[in-house]
């Protein structure tokens, strides 16, 4: 059983799963990065740049399979 997110971090879990550490996070996922941070479904991989971890690859396919 995941934790509940709000509409905003799963977005921003979206558009990290689709463009990873690739990407330096847009401005408007910086709240969101902290409640996805703290529920462990992505990771710092480097300086502005986030990863998504096993966990939030399996609460998307929970969610939206």
């Amino acid at each position: 059983m995941f934790p509940t997110l709000s509409p905003e971090a799963i977005e921003a879990l979206k558009w990290i799963d689709q463009f990873g550490s690739g990407r330096p996070l847009p401005v408007g996922f910086r709240l969101a990065l902290e409640e996805l941070l703290n529920d462990g479904f992505v990771y710092q991989s480097g300086p502005d740049r986030v990863d998504i971890t096993d966990d939030g690859k399996a609460y998307l396919s929970e969610a939206y399979d």
